[in-house]
């Protein structure tokens, strides 16, 4: 009987979050990205930076191996003028926007 409790239990945690890094985290890691990022960078496929000079976001963190990126983003992705301030987010923050580039 006891079993039975912990399995169904399980089950309804499974229906709540059915998977890790679910639609709720990858909302939460484009948000991070639209508060820190998203004044210069475009974060999306195909659309423009609001800042000419400012790269595509989108593409330039997907084309970072998953340590490099654990690396960039906890340390401050390095800086190529004045300008950007020199973010460094958590491990949470990192694991909510890798959910985002991977469900994109």
């Amino acid at each position: 009987m006891r079993r039975s409790w912990h399995a169904a239990t399980l089950g309804l945690l499974f229906l709540i979050n059915p998977e890790p890094g679910g639609a709720a985290e990858s909302e939460a890691g484009r948000a991070l990205l639209e508060k820190n990022c998203g004044r210069c960078h475009a974060l999306a496929p195909g659309t423009p930076s609001p800042l000419s000079q400012a790269p595509n976001l989108w593409i330039v963190l997907r084309s970072y191996p998953s340590e490099r990126l654990e690396f960039e983003l906890s340390e401050g992705i390095g800086s190529r003028h004045k300008d950007m301030p020199q973010i460094q987010f958590s491990s949470e923050e990192i694991q909510k926007i890798e959910d985002y580039l991977a469900k994109e």
